[in-house]
């Protein structure tokens, strides 16, 4: 039959076909952007590097270098003048950061030092914009100039990304994160033609079980000072970041497993090992909030925790910068918090 019904659908479709598909932006798995589930994706990888030479090769290659997804690319450089692991960022606008314990042998004692390379355009709130970092900024494994003769040492470590001092850190971590295993080697540097280096770099990134916490100001810390992040076969991943001097700032994970624990240790500062790193173990689970934790994060520091839950255990690596008792000036309080699953 021939109505008016069927004559309009009739003029209508070929409307519908020519108009514009709209575009959404995917987000990753972890972040709380108002994308559908079905637009999400997440970045699963792995990556291994080495740098190993020896100095009687006439071409001997010094460097590697890894992509950091959604951040930029790492490199690993063992030269006769120069040691180090470097970020290179694509957005030097965002604050981007590479946290790290090393761990060596210094003046006959085992030390840690905790660091923070920073990428960035804008240090505080505050910074006009003109001065910041270049697009690259590097950690130094030597620990004299010229370069020690022999040397060993590894490193763990979180490479993170958050919008710029600038603007509102934005909440959850919305770009991959990836954490990595560094280990180094060299010996007879003071001698060319004998010379050895071995470098070697494990990356992982996996976006569906990070999870983090950005504020940049008492404004936005006033509706994202709480995050709570699913962690498939684990639970929800919960950070508390409060402003102010009393304020909470803890991790904890929410599980319906009464036998899941947790381990969990804090890295901080530089010095002994034994004075900077604190371990603590076999933490249950609270069957009145149904919780592994919550825990302390560190106001400037590295964490690991490992949750152990349905017979799986598995570790993460933490980093927490907090700055949260300017009173007079609020707006250049911060706080930043990323954790991504150990290689």
């Amino acid at each position: 039959m021939n109505t008016w019904a069927t004559r309009l659908a009739a003029l209508a479709a070929p409307l519908l076909l020519v108009l514009p598909a709209v575009a959404v932006a995917p987000t990753y798995a972890g972040s709380t952007g108002s994308s559908s589930s079905a637009h999400q994706r997440s970045v699963q990888q792995t990556k291994r590097i080495t740098v190993k030479w020896q100095g009687y090769q006439k071409r001997p290659k010094y460097q590697k270098t890894a992509d950091v997804p959604g951040i930029g690319q790492v490199d690993l450089v063992c030269r006769p003048n120069a040691t180090m692991i470097r970020l290179r960022a694509g957005n030097r606008r965002a604050e981007s950061q590479m946290w790290l314990a090393k761990f060596e042998t210094k003046n006959g004692n085992d030390v840690v030092a905790v660091k923070n390379v920073r990428i960035y355009t804008y240090d505080t709130a505050s910074d006009d914009g003109t001065g910041g970092t270049g697009p690259q900024a590097h950690e130094g494994l030597n620990q004299w100039t010229p370069i020690e003769d022999f040397a060993k040492g590894s490193a763990y470590g979180v490479i993170s990304q958050r919008p710029g001092r600038n603007q509102p850190g934005g909440g959850p971590l919305t770009v991959p994160a990836t954490s990595f295993k560094l280990t180094w080697y060299w010996e007879r540097f003071a001698y060319p033609g004998s010379q050895f280096c071995k470098m070697t770099l494990a990356l992982r990134t996996d976006s569906s079980q990070q999870f983090g916490l950005s504020w940049h100001g008492d404004d936005e810390a006033a509706t994202q000072q709480t995050s709570s992040t699913p962690i498939p076969g684990f639970g929800q991943a919960e950070l508390r970041c409060e402003t102010g001097r009393g304020g909470e700032r803890s991790v904890a994970l929410v599980t319906d497993d009464p036998e899941s624990y947790m381990d969990y240790e804090y890295i901080t500062q530089e010095g002994r090992v034994q004075d900077h790193v604190e371990r603590y173990e076999d933490l249950g689970w609270d069957p009145v909030t149904g919780r592994l934790g919550p825990v302390d994060l560190p106001g400037n520091g590295m964490m690991r925790i490992w949750w152990s839950v349905d017979g799986v255990k598995q570790g993460w690596v933490l980093s927490s910068y907090v700055k949260s008792n300017s009173v007079a000036k609020p707006e250049l309080n911060v706080c930043e918090v990323a954790a991504t699953p150990l290689p």
